[in-house]
């Protein structure tokens, strides 16, 4: 396509994992451990739901939801910080009160634990980003913790390989068709689906895109025969 002067954008990973440079601690006791019941922010976009922290960084389907900002971001910049929010359903204020309450000789990650339900892993999340920015938790205020619970910055330094992305963008440009999804530049020829530069979140929508331009692309295909018939002399 591109070798007959159609535009195609270059295929990139959509839909996948991004990398994170995990300490070797963290990621020798948390990888494979999922993160549920947060919230991941970016970009003034929100998404709810869970992640999985693998060996490279972090997977699942609400990083999905954010991959096409994330992946634009990370080409610009080179990173990007995502912030996940380990207590959705709590305010910092609440969180606040919480951990401002006395101890009583329980460890933080007890307190942690039991004040705002973290698992493991997340409590492991949260040492990671303090160490991060030279802070040890243990020594944080109870509204800098409860901060860091609402919006954990995770920087993410790159995607996955094409070869583990769930799906792709890129392809050619829907500049290139008409309303029929004909190439303008190849009467005759019909593309659609994951051809075309198509970049939607997991769930469905991608399938939905495939047959809705698939079944475009045919009915426009009949009616372009049915124009070519009635032009052709019998």
């Amino acid at each position: 396509m591109a070798s007959a002067g159609i535009a195609v954008a270059p295929l990139r990973p959509a839909n996948c994992g991004f990398l994170v440079g995990w300490s070797d601690i963290f990621r020798s006791r948390f990888e494979g451990q999922p993160l549920k019941r947060i919230a991941l922010s970016f970009g003034g976009r929100s998404v709810r739901g869970e992640a999985v922290i693998t060996r490279m960084g972090l997977q699942g389907g609400s990083l999905y939801a954010l991959s096409d900002v994330l992946r634009e971001a990370i080409a610009v910049a080179g990173h990007a910080v995502l912030l996940l929010d380990l207590c959705p359903d709590r305010s910092a204020a609440a969180l606040e009160q919480k951990l401002s309450a006395p101890r009583r000789k329980q460890s933080l990650s007890n307190v942690l634990r039991k004040t705002a339900s973290l698992s493991p892993a997340a409590i492991g999340l949260l040492q990671e980003a303090a160490v991060a920015s030279s802070t040890r938790l243990s020594e944080l205020a109870p509204a800098a913790l409860a901060a860091l619970i609402k919006a954990v910055p995770v920087r993410l330094i790159g995607t996955e390989p094409i070869a583990r992305a769930i799906s792709t963008a890129g392809g050619i440009s829907f500049d290139e068709i008409d309303e029929n999804f004909m190439l303008r530049r190849r009467p005759g020829t019909f593309v659609a689906g994951e051809m075309l530069d198509v970049d939607a979140p997991t769930g469905g929508y991608l399938l939905q895109a495939a047959f809705a331009t698939g079944a475009a692309a045919g009915h426009g295909a009949l009616r372009w025969l049915e124009r070519v018939r009635a032009l052709t002399p019998a």
